[in-house]
């Protein structure tokens, strides 16, 4: 098995940055006047999934080996094998090799198999990918303490003190790089900057951000990239129910859809906006995104401090040794701790795990969680940890005893208070049900069954948008610039095939667009002559009818593939037309070799 190669950690992507000064902030290492966001590791290991599900499959061909007495034959080459991993029956990740087959996230196992059909398939294990990762974790631990899990694949850190001891962030990054290759024999990538939310986005290339510079590092990133945002409490994130408002089920991929269709293409265009007028707009889940884009954190590190500290802990009486154990003491921990919680009114977001050894010896690891931990969370990240640090132990790491005492320190806490609902509303139980019937209708007619619009660029109306099945990856936009494309509002109507019509000035003569780009005469009439869409009928356009034109605007050229010999030239004009029912409609319409056609309505 091999991993992708490290990423350079040390490129200090944007440029001379301000120093910080005498009148620095102590706890941040940036400018007072720069912020609140925290400097911030991110080590992140790239195809952690994948990664940890190779792992397990080498494991199985090694044990049946090693019953057999036989050599166990090497793993497969992420880079170089295609390698799908699949969780209830659908492609959650595809390796390199299988997307270039055509296997992509999103995918139904069938339809993955037919196009990559020698691809080597792995089920999804959480608990073990979550478990496993307690190694990246440990060897991240030799370098620097306080080290925070995010999610499995993920890690945070503060960078002002172990910057400041390994000489520097650059070292930081190398020697993080040095230990975990060397210690798991995984590569990771690290990024360094102000906030989590920038180191986060800083780690897939491996790059330092210069402190006071993040919101420009942010900038030019696509909106999407807020699928990955550390997000605060109350949010349920990548479709999980608020533990604040479990009514609602309030999602970032959602979200992040909203905002595009806005015209928000960008963190830059996010950030650019008023906050007052985000947060009245949109309501507080999406002024966090926007603090987020501005390259701050999205909440202070402890929101509540409790006039006492809140502890819930228990003494094992069978001492822990398995991995199935840890299943029977983690619900009545986590209850427990909850209990705690409610009964002051708040939530946790960031927790403690602390073990304690037969020995003496104290192990602990700390959790980030994307919003408030419920009580299936924190029984999941007892159970993920203790197996870490069961399964570091067996794999060579440091030997353990067995666990006697087990504790939960909440270290950031918030008021359980509920929030105003978004503008939007909430995705709600109608949502779920057309979800499970549109997976229905794809188990019994097949991938293409369901199909949904995604927008891939393109000068034609018709070509800015195509289908692609439900649930499957989107393709990559195909950026422009185009010219001569509508600008924005576009038709809420599009005609995949565009009704014939006829424009006439008030002599009844046909209406043209010449080589200089103007009309021939004024429209005054336009003829529907082809029966049209239910969409025309609706606004009172029939076929074998004439209407007459109220206003036109200026028509616009457009030279499709001027310096092939197969290039064309069409042209396209607004018009306000009154319809069968003296009702105003704006129409546009598009002339090519002299025939008119309809490309969109208007609302």
């Amino acid at each position: 098995m091999s991993a992708p190669a490290p990423a350079a950690a040390a490129a200090d992507d944007t440029g001379p940055g301000p120093s910080p000064g005498p009148d620095a902030d102590a706890d941040t290492g940036t400018a007072a006047s720069g912020g609140d966001a925290t400097r911030t590791v991110a080590v992140t290991v790239p195809d952690w999934p994948l990664l940890a599900a190779l792992d397990r499959h080498q494991r199985r061909l090694e044990d049946a080996a090693g019953e057999t007495g036989e050599v166990a034959p090497p793993g497969p080459d992420l880079a170089a094998d295609p390698v799908l991993l699949l969780e209830q029956h659908r492609v959650t990740h595809a390796g390199p090799a299988a997307r270039e087959a055509g296997a992509l996230p999103g995918m139904k196992r069938r339809a993955a198999r037919a196009a990559c059909p020698e691809a080597l398939v792995l089920e999804a294990d959480r608990e073990q990918e979550s478990s496993l990762f307690e190694l990246v974790a440990a060897a991240v631990d030799t370098i620097a303490a306080g080290v925070d899990v995010l999610r499995p694949g993920v890690l945070l850190m503060s960078a002002r003190g172990p910057a400041r001891h390994q000489g520097g962030e650059e070292a930081l990054a190398e020697r993080i790089l040095d230990a975990v290759a060397e210690l798991t024999g995984w590569d990771c990538s690290v990024g360094i900057a102000d906030g989590p939310f920038a180191a986060l986005l800083a780690s897939a290339p491996g790059r330092i951000v210069r402190p006071g510079r993040s919101a420009d590092y942010l900038a030019p990133h696509p909106i999407a990239a807020l699928r990955h945002a550390p997000v605060g409490p109350g949010w349920g994130h990548r479709g999980q129910p608020s533990a604040t408002r479990p009514e609602r089920r309030l999602d970032l991929a959602e979200t992040v859809d909203l905002l595009q269709r806005l015209g928000i293409t960008t963190l830059g265009d996010l950030a650019a906006l008023p906050p007052a007028a985000v947060a009245d707009r949109f309501g507080p889940d999406v002024a966090t995104l926007h603090l987020l884009a501005r390259g701050q954190e999205p909440a202070p590190p402890a929101a509540h401090h409790p006039t006492q500290p809140i502890l819930a802990e228990t003494a094992l009486e069978t001492p822990l040794v398995r991995t199935d154990q840890a299943a029977f003491i983690a619900r009545p921990l986590a209850e427990q701790l909850h209990g705690l919680l409610v009964e002051r009114g708040l939530v946790c977001t960031r927790l403690r795990i602390v073990a304690r050894t037969e020995s003496g010896e104290e192990m602990e690891r700390t959790w980030r969680h994307d919003g408030a931990l419920t009580v299936a969370d924190v029984v999941d990240r007892i159970r993920w940890q203790c197996d870490g640090w069961i399964t570091r132990a067996r794999l060579g790491g440091p030997a353990t005893g067995a666990i006697t005492r087990i504790g939960l320190h909440p270290l950031q806490l918030a008021p359980a208070g509920e929030s105003a609902p978004a503008l939007w509303g909430s995705a709600g139980e109608s949502a779920q049900r057309a979800s499970r019937a549109l997976a229905r209708a794809q188990g019994l007619a097949g991938e293409d069954a369901v199909q949904v619009p995604a927008s891939v660029g393109g000068r034609l109306l018709a070509e800015e948008m195509t289908l692609v099945p439900w649930r499957s990856e989107k393709p990559e936009r195909r950026e422009g610039p185009w010219p001569g494309a509508l600008p924005r509002p576009v038709p809420a109507t599009v005609f995949r095939e565009r009704p014939s019509v006829r424009l006439e000035d008030a002599a009844g003569e046909p209406i043209v667009v010449t080589a200089r780009g103007l009309l021939s005469g004024a429209p005054v009439q336009l003829h529907v002559l082809a029966p049209g869409a239910p969409a025309l009928q609706r606004a009172g356009l029939r076929a074998g009818s004439g209407y007459p034109v109220l206003a036109h605007g200026a028509p616009t050229v457009l030279d499709e593939r001027w310096w092939a010999p197969g290039g064309t030239r069409a042209a396209r004009l607004q018009l306000v037309v009154q319809g069968a029912s003296a009702e105003e409609t704006a129409v546009l319409a598009l002339s090519r070799t002299g025939d008119w056609t309809l490309e969109g309505l208007y609302d």
